[in-house]
């Protein structure tokens, strides 16, 4: 019996894996049979398959989230979908036309043939209204939403600020329809995929009416080189168009394409028109990693260009700001006689990035000297419009390296946005001798922040004369101005550490292990001037306090090491020497105590440093 059902389960098996086959060649027949193409869907996703024609259908009454999604789809396949979008485009519905517009785009090189068929979209005037969910809530991943211009409350005196990408979705509704733009491309390829890769197109300019015609020259920017030929002539008539949304993407597109075609005038006017969210979108395409706009910079950039820039420096958006700020540093010494200029400028802010851009022009900027000196008396300072008095600073500098010259201290900051201070930052970039009488007057200014700025700057031209007021400012309460100083001060060498030792020496008594610590290692870098501080040293040996014991006996090792030398090069007097060997005799005592437990390493330095002090051949 038992033999009976299992043959019966072994035929049953059988038939089963032959049917199966079966079943899976009439589904493959199916779909080969359907007119519509068959789109693969990325790893991970559902196996279901994707047909064309259907997600192009969907598109006709789809909302906002699903549009994106379906766009997305068509965008990621690895399928040749070219043809079913091309036809596609004969459909009258602006959705449908839209949508597969975007698509092609996203496609790039792929979408070569549609080219003709995205130049005649360009005469379609109509716009593309998509209807919003009928929820509340939006799907998370289909929103798109213009970058909001916001308000720094610091120039880009420091590296520009951090752009959040535009395909980032928010976490919030939105009560108006999305901007036209790319759908964010996720795609998962392969090893094998990786040669074969598409190409990932830049940001485009905004499309906030969701303009047909706006569309299409975005899809023709991203398609590139392949779309020069046929797009050129229009895209040209476009830069005349009274749309300076059209303008812009076209300038755009343009520049995307690699046109020969004269763009950096309508790109500064779109910067500099009166409408806040067009000169953002203008600034955001020049950001894009991917935009060869900056090219178009370095190629039709005259005398009117730094002029026309140094105009939005006193924009009210950052990112505005940011971006003139870019494109004047990217012109260097051509940006010269129009940063001039800009010195003598009304607006704080303008006077203040001028300052910094001449600065950073180095000697080539010498010319400007003459007119950055008056500055250094300039009372003028930028305060943002939404500043509320709030300044983070930057953390505390870990590095423990001593600069061995002026030019590896680092430039001090400008937390105050004041013209002055950059001034004399610029001043000592500049490196023209001439303005050291001004700058030692300047560093008697009752600002901290112009103290060490014109400190510095008479430090890069050799000069001590900022030493005791720098030396004074590490007692400030403000721990980033005493940041500052202490910089600054080792650029002085030795003569910085009258000012460094006692600074230090106070933090030995901090309960704060890392400070107390920190200070440790920072007094073993000064040598015979930290001897007055071997009896706080020498009382941490004995102490419980996290590390420190270790850290002391390694630093009175040096220490010793270091004032021995100074005994031998003839750098010590007699009473630094009784008072060295009194100390180091009693440290050499607690460190070789029978219940000590210190390295030998140290031990060894203190027991050579005494001998050598005492004349005795170790």
């Amino acid at each position: 019996m038992s033999s009976r059902i299992g043959v019966a389960l072994s035929l049953l098996t059988i038939v089963s894996f032959l049917a199966d086959p079966i079943r899976v060649a009439a589904q493959e027949e199916k779909f080969s049979s359907s007119p519509a193409v068959i789109a693969k869907r990325g790893e991970g996703e559902s196996a279901k398959p994707i047909i064309v024609a259907e997600l192009v259908e969907q598109l006709r009454t789809a909302d906002v989230g699903k549009r994106r999604e379906i766009i997305q789809q068509l965008s990621d396949t690895q399928q040749d979908i070219v043809p079913a979008l091309l036809r596609a485009m004969d459909d009258p519905d602006p959705l449908v036309k839209s949508g597969v517009a975007e698509a092609l785009g996203n496609l790039t090189d792929d979408a070569a043939p549609a080219v003709p068929r995205l130049i005649e979209m360009m005469n379609d005037g109509r716009r593309a209204i998509v209807p919003m969910p009928s929820s509340p809530r939006y799907p998370s991943q289909s929103i798109f939403i213009a970058p909001v211009p916001t308000l720094r409350t610091r120039l880009p005196l420091t590296p520009a600020p951090i752009r959040l990408p535009a395909r980032r979705p928010p976490a919030r509704p939105l009560p108006f329809p999305p901007l036209a733009s790319p759908p964010p491309r996720l795609t998962t390829t392969t090893e094998e995929e990786t040669d074969n890769e598409r190409r990932l197109p830049p940001t485009p300019p905004g499309n906030p009416e969701n303009r047909l015609r706006i569309t299409a020259i975005i899809a023709l920017g991203k398609i590139g080189l392949p779309a020069r030929s046929l797009a050129t002539p229009p895209l040209t008539e476009a830069l005349q168009d009274p749309d300076p949304w059209v303008k812009l993407n076209a300038t755009w597109a343009l520049s995307q394409i690699g046109a020969s075609v004269p763009l950096l005038s309508h790109w500064l006017e779109a910067l500099q028109h009166s409408d806040p969210n067009l000169r953002h979108s203008a600034a955001t395409v020049f950001e894009d990693s991917g935009s060869l706009l900056p090219k178009v910079l370095g190629a039709e950039a005259d005398n009117n260009t730094a002029r026309s820039l140094v105009t939005v420096l006193n924009d009210g958006d950052s990112l505005v700001r940011s971006v003139a700020h870019k494109a004047l540093s990217l012109l260097g010494t051509d940006a010269l006689p129009g940063l001039i200029e800009a010195l003598k400028a009304p607006e704080p802010i303008v006077r203040l990035q001028a300052a910094e851009l001449l600065g950073n022009l180095g000697e080539s900027a010498q010319s400007a000297v003459p007119d950055l000196l008056p500055l250094l008396r300039d009372t003028g300072r930028y305060v943002p419009p939404s500043s509320n008095g709030l300044f983070f600073p930057p953390p505390p500098r870990l590095s423990i390296r001593f600069p061995r010259s002026p030019q590896d201290i680092s430039v001090p900051t400008n937390p105050q946005e004041l013209v002055r201070v950059n001034a004399a930052i610029a001043l000592g970039k500049l490196g023209d001798r001439s303005a050291i009488p001004a700058l030692i007057t300047a560093v008697r200014d009752n600002n901290p922040w112009m103290q060490l700025a014109s400190g510095w700057a008479l430090l890069k031209f050799g000069e001590m004369q900022g030493l005791p007021v720098v030396g004074r400012l590490v007692q400030h309460p403000e721990p980033l101005i005493q940041r500052e100083a202490l910089s600054q001060l080792r650029g002085y060498g030795d003569q910085g550490f009258p000012y460094l030792v006692p600074y230090y020496a106070a933090r030995l008594d901090s309960t704060n292990d890392n400070d107390r610590n920190n200070a440790i290692i920072r007094l073993g870098k000064f040598g015979v001037a930290s001897l007055d501080v071997v009896p706080k040293l020498r009382a941490l040996l004995v102490s419980n306090k996290k590390d420190s014991p270790g850290y002391a006996a390694t630093i009175l090792g040096e220490i010793a090491r270091d004032t021995a030398i100074a005994w031998q090069n003839g750098n010590l007097n007699e009473d630094q020497r009784q008072q060295a060997i009194s100390e180091f005799t009693q440290v050499l005592s607690i460190m070789q105590a029978p219940n000590a437990r210190f390295n030998r390493e140290p031990i060894d330095r203190v027991r050579t440093g005494l001998a050598t002090l005492r004349g005795v051949t170790p």
